[in-house]
């Protein structure tokens, strides 16, 4: 643990925090709560900065059709005199798992993609060391259930820019490489289950994958400061990351697996992207249902107790997340980390 904490101390983190509630309030009891909420919101964030050593947080709260709530906690910069100002862009990390969960979605729902064909139907130049490897499914891509070992992301997590190497070279590293377990036996986190289903995304619609997902997700919801490694915006709208107590801000984070953890996002942008998971904007109710089902349960899971942090659904890490769940609340959450940037989207449905 001292090691632990003394690497943590030595990486100055930034936070992005989102929350989509898809509860309508009353218009006098939204206005009579709003002054307290904001307190109390600004106060957990400050807390979150000052023992979570961030150099500077954000965060944004959706309800009902729009983003009611947003605030910022730390400072932009150790040189700059220039205020925060809820534009900044962050890296969501492995949140963007959800983008594209929902793009395997849609093309479920155009019939283009069966979440349980083999992955060999749609990528003719995917194999493995491991004969089992024809049995995993797309589905297995999205419940982290493939028996792939789990994360090859030499050449991905970068400082500086764009690369497409992890995504190009993956499927000739799996080529050499073999199951840790029969596909669908149990889920394990793994990252390049989800570059997989990127390559899936691209090789069935015929599009670059941030095309796809400019074109079918973030244009439909006007979504504008969305990027990826690589995309139309300025890296110094990024929020600056440093390490220790250097004042030098570090080059540009980028996670090149853009489907797996690549993308950049405001929180209000991210927070309007999970408040279109609690209608049908993006995804009719049945997929949406699909992503929110108990996909853990598949699995070998333990006999009693609750599910812990990790209940996974279909992209989400958790969709029976404490302590929501203890009230009978559904809420589907996700957290994403890049090298220094920490990232959490949490949807309330119902």
């Amino acid at each position: 643990m001292n090691t632990l904490r003394t690497r943590w101390k030595a990486l100055v983190p930034a936070f992005l925090l989102a929350l989509s509630l898809a509860v309508p309030a009353a218009a006098a009891e939204t206005q009579a709560a709003a002054a307290d909420l904001q307190t109390t919101a600004d106060t957990a964030a400050a807390y979150a900065a000052q023992y979570g050593g961030a150099q500077s947080l954000q965060y944004a709260l959706w309800q009902d059709g729009e983003i009611v709530l947003t605030g910022e906690a730390g400072t932009f910069s150790r040189s700059e005199n220039r205020l925060m100002t809820g534009d900044e862009l962050y890296g969501i990390g492995s949140v963007s798992k959800i983008y594209t969960t929902v793009a395997v979605m849609q093309l479920v729902e155009d019939g283009k993609i069966s979440l349980d064909a083999p992955v060999t139907r749609y990528l003719k130049d995917f194999t493995m060391a491991d004969q089992r490897y024809k049995d995993i499914t797309v589905r297995m891509l999205l419940n982290h259930s493939s028996g792939i070992k789990g994360t090859g992301l030499s050449g991905a997590m970068l400082f500086g820019g764009a690369s497409t190497q992890a995504h190009d070279t993956l499927l000739e590293k799996l080529s050499t490489q073999t199951l840790a377990a029969d596909p669908g036996a149990f889920s394990v986190y793994c990252n390049d289950g989800f570059t997989l289903a990127e390559l899936v995304v691209e090789a069935v619609s015929g599009m670059d994958f941030m095309d796809y997902v400019e074109e079918n997700i973030l244009a439909p919801l006007d979504l504008d400061r969305t990027f990826a490694p690589g995309g139309d915006f300025d890296t110094a709208d990024l929020a600056p990351i440093y390490r220790g107590e250097d004042p030098r801000a570090l080059p540009q984070d980028a996670l090149n697996a853009i489907g797996a953890g690549g993308i950049y996002a405001t929180a209000s942008d991210l927070a309007a992207f999970g408040g279109a998971l609690t209608g049908t904007e993006l995804l009719r109710e049945t997929s949406l249902d699909a992503m929110a089902a108990p996909e853990y349960a598949r699995g070998i899971w333990p006999d009693a107790g609750e599910p812990d942090s990790l209940a996974y659904g279909l992209g989400w890490d958790n969709m029976e997340w404490y302590p929501f769940c203890q009230s009978d609340i559904q809420a589907l959450v996700k957290g994403g980390d890049t090298l220094y940037y920490h990232a959490g989207l949490v949807v309330l449905p119902e």
